[in-house]
């Protein structure tokens, strides 16, 4: 074994030790009751928990090549998401809280990884905490922990399980962590692929061949087996993600090497530099990269910054959301790697201050953190309770989740008032028009035409909230 899992941290001491563990479990606790609250107070959306609540019901149905109505495509056509099936069979038993739980246990590992390096670097007592809390209000660490579910999530207990396995030489595990990374996404095998190209650059023959075969691997099968089976359009989300630069991937690569320029362009967006700034300011900008590239963890940061950064998909860009995630057990491992060299007494200041301030810039980003308002949650409830449970559902954006274990659910639009079929139900909470995709006006006229088309019949209303049945 290690030594310095062998031996017990003489800094901080046990007492602190034990002040630090309540720290972690407090925050994974108030992380998953955030995360609980507001799906029960009709706050998760559409596009993001119901269409993967619905992915993960069909597939506990048998069903594992239907096609999620809330997005039209397969699951697995999102971007080779494999976990989804292990989670799918296990969603069957838990449901939509039992799923967030676990998001909020996969996020939770990273403290473990604080843990490790706060023993094999003896860092005090102060440091550790300051990391931990550091850590946990870490952009791409807070936004999905509150908001929704998202299978990128696995990527953290993924990681930084390769990266312990790596630094204390337990194949095997590394061999698990790395497939666990690779099967939550395409481009977590792909981070998989560059960080075996870091461990080959650093001598780590072995290691870095295993996560080169297991990350290509992982990407060739779903370009060029999988997705042209399960969904022949390619991967779903090309179009929106990266579709400027080229029809597919190959194209993409093309088109950047004969107009280089672009990659300029791309990286020098104002919400790009934004979004960097923020995700490196926790770790003074420099903390990280000061031994990422005498480490293999350099190539996956660079990875996942300069992938994110060439994105269309605005979304993708914003610092506080699931797209970061897998470079952040690597930005964490080698900002932690370097810590112990820094003999600054009041060093601890600064993870405890950054902790601070990225809190205080995500409440200010998200708008609301520990409540979420619903006056009606009562009557919401109710009506809901009235739609059967095969039924179809077209609804706002912020209002189907909730319904999301059946065969079909679709965010509403003028198409679907028009075609969907008898026994289709129209749930509208026109009290709220906050977590929509489209502009209140928009919601508006869909909710008058509904009123006005003979086909649909008022089944209940209460306080501006509506059920409609298609007849």
């Amino acid at each position: 074994m290690n030594e310095s899992l062998a031996n017990p941290i003489s800094h901080p001491k046990r007492s602190v030790q034990a002040v630090a563990i309540a720290v972690a479990l407090a925050l994974s606790l108030a992380a998953g009751v955030i995360s609980l609250w507001r799906l029960e107070s009709w706050h998760a959306t559409g596009m993001d928990m119901a269409w993967y609540s619905q992915a993960l019901w069909l597939i506990s149905q048998g069903h594992w090549r239907a096609y999620d109505t809330v997005v039209g495509y397969p699951a697995l056509a999102d971007a080779g998401s494999y976990i989804l099936y292990p989670l799918g069979v296990l969603y069957g038993l838990i449901g939509q809280p039992g799923i967030l739980l676990i998001q909020v246990l996969a996020l939770s590992t990273g403290f473990l990884g604080i843990f490790y390096y706060a023993q094999k670097y003896q860092l005090t007592a102060l440091d550790l905490i300051g990391w931990l809390l550091l850590y946990a209000f870490y952009p791409a660490v807070i936004g999905p922990a509150f908001f929704d579910w998202h299978p990128d999530v696995m990527m953290i207990p993924g990681f930084f399980l390769a990266i312990w396995a790596f630094e204390n030489r337990r194949l095997r595990l590394f061999v698990i962590g790395l497939l666990i990374a690779s099967a939550t996404k395409d481009v977590g095998a792909a981070v998989t692929a560059v960080f075996g190209v870091g461990l080959l650059l650093h001598k780590a023959t072995r290691y870095g061949i295993i996560a080169i075969l297991i990350g290509l691997g992982t990407v060739l099968l779903d370009f060029f087996v999988v997705l042209p089976w399960i969904y022949p359009h390619g991967v779903a989300v090309w179009a929106v993600t990266y579709g400027w630069l080229g029809v597919d991937p190959t194209a993409a690569i093309v088109h950047l090497l004969s107009h280089p320029g672009l990659i300029f362009d791309a990286w020098t967006r104002p919400n790009v530099v934004a979004a960097v700034v923020v995700l490196l300011l926790a770790f003074g900008f420099v903390l990280p990269l000061l031994s990422a590239f005498s480490s293999p963890y350099g190539l996956p940061i660079l990875s996942v910054f300069a992938f994110n950064a060439l994105s269309g998909f605005d979304p993708q860009i914003y610092p506080f959301h699931q797209y970061w995630i897998p470079a952040v057990p690597f930005l964490f491992a080698s900002a932690l790697t370097f810590w112990p060299k820094i003999r600054l007494q009041t060093k601890w200041l600064w993870p405890w201050a950054m902790a601070g301030l990225l809190l205080f810039t995500f409440t200010q980003a998200s708008g609301q953190l520990l409540t979420y308002h619903q006056p009606y949650q009562r009557v919401l409830r109710n009506m809901s309770h009235r739609i059967p449970p095969n039924a179809p559902v077209i609804g706002m954006n912020k209002d189907i989740a909730l319904l999301a274990n059946r065969s079909h659910i679709r965010l509403i639009d003028g198409s679907d008032i028009a075609s969907s079929r008898p026994g289709t139900y129209a749930f509208l909470d026109m009290n709220d028009m906050s977590n929509e995709l489209v502009s209140a006006a928009a919601l508006h006229h869909w909710f008058h035409i509904l009123r006005a088309n003979s086909h649909w019949k008022v089944i209940a209303h209460q306080h501006n909230i509506w059920l409609f049945e298609k007849r």
